[in-house]
């Protein structure tokens, strides 16, 4: 028993070692970045000079609910860029939401993607993403790392959270309801070619939701910290997170009609995507990630719970980080 776990841990040290020096080879797209208070105005006429005619817009029932995309299409209408809507997607985004979506995006001969909403509607837009990249390959099959290879259409994420930054990362999470499974997918050209961070999108957030979400956020700058995969950059990345984060998640608790606050929980949140997404995540994603495959968790809400338990876990051997 004790030699089948050394040889494991062998194994996957050197399956680490491996993959971190063969990221460097790879090509780290650094998203286009629409930022600040009335950003998303900005975004038809910049797809209408990119010849972007038709798109697919990945969203949920609430942001439906709550209107927060009448802006956007306005603006698409106005810039003459045709749009099917799928607003389907569901908090742990499944293959059937996925499949169900792709149908979508070739019976309306779209061009491109636009995710809109929180991590749920930017992972299942990047789902379809991949199948459009991949359309001989099920979901399953390009479960785990660089799967994909090929390009995506052009793809805009446009979080109203700020907590998964899944607008610069290369991972998009899938669950499987036969199974209870919750999975990555991870691929470099998963990466949104254009974000857009405005804040205004935020402000309805209630309380709960934005601190689980910035809790997020704030684990996945610390474990991209302690992880031993970081380059300069994705550690300065990291410990800006934390800071904007310490001094912001609590102001847009208590006011979350503050703004500027607001726009520097977005911004945290990008700069933790991006530093995980180079330097990666560990135990405490991975055990949240199967609290939401198997009992349907918030993901911000698991990872809040479990991260202070972990980094006890760790010990010395984060300590000093």
């Amino acid at each position: 028993m004790l030699k089948t776990m050394f040889l494991y841990t062998l194994f996957c040290r050197i399956y680490q070692g491996i993959f971190r020096l063969a990221a460097y080879l790879l090509y780290w797209r650094d998203p286009e970045l629409l930022e600040g208070p009335g950003a998303l105005d900005r975004l038809p006429g910049l797809l209408k000079n990119r010849g972007l005619s038709r798109l697919l817009v990945v969203t949920d029932p609430g942001i439906i609910k709550l209107g927060l995309m009448k802006g956007l299409l306005a603006g698409l209408d106005g810039a003459g860029i045709a749009y099917a809507i799928y607003d389907k997607t569901v908090a742990n985004p499944s293959i059937d939401n996925i499949e169900e979506a792709l149908r979508l995006y070739y019976g309306a001969a779209c061009r491109g993607i636009i995710a809109f909403g929180g991590g749920s509607s930017i992972d299942c837009a990047k789902g379809v993403g991949a199948r459009v990249a991949r359309p001989r390959s099920s979901i399953p099959a390009l479960r785990g790392q660089l799967k994909i290879w090929f390009q995506m259409p052009p793809f805009i994420a446009v979080p109203t959270t700020a907590g998964t930054g899944s607008e610069a990362t290369l991972a998009a999470v899938v669950s499987n309801p036969q199974t209870h499974e919750k999975y990555a997918l991870n691929d470099v050209v998963l990466i949104p070619h254009i974000a857009v961070l405005d804040p205004l999108l935020t402000l309805g957030l209630p309380p709960q939701i934005t601190a689980t979400t910035g809790m997020d956020a704030l684990t996945h700058a610390v474990e991209a910290y302690i992880g031993r995969s970081n380059t300069r950059k994705t550690e300065a990345e990291a410990i800006e997170a934390v800071r904007l984060i310490f001094e912001n998640l609590p102001i847009v608790y208590a006011k979350g009609s503050d703004v500027e606050a607001r726009g520097k929980m977005l911004k945290a949140s990008f700069l933790a995507g991006k530093a995980f997404t180079r330097a990666y995540i560990g135990y405490v994603h991975a055990i949240a990630h199967t609290l939401g495959g198997f009992y349907g968790m918030a993901h911000g809400l698991a990872n809040s719970i479990i991260l202070p338990h972990v980094l006890e876990y760790y010990g010395s051997s984060a300590h000093k980080r």
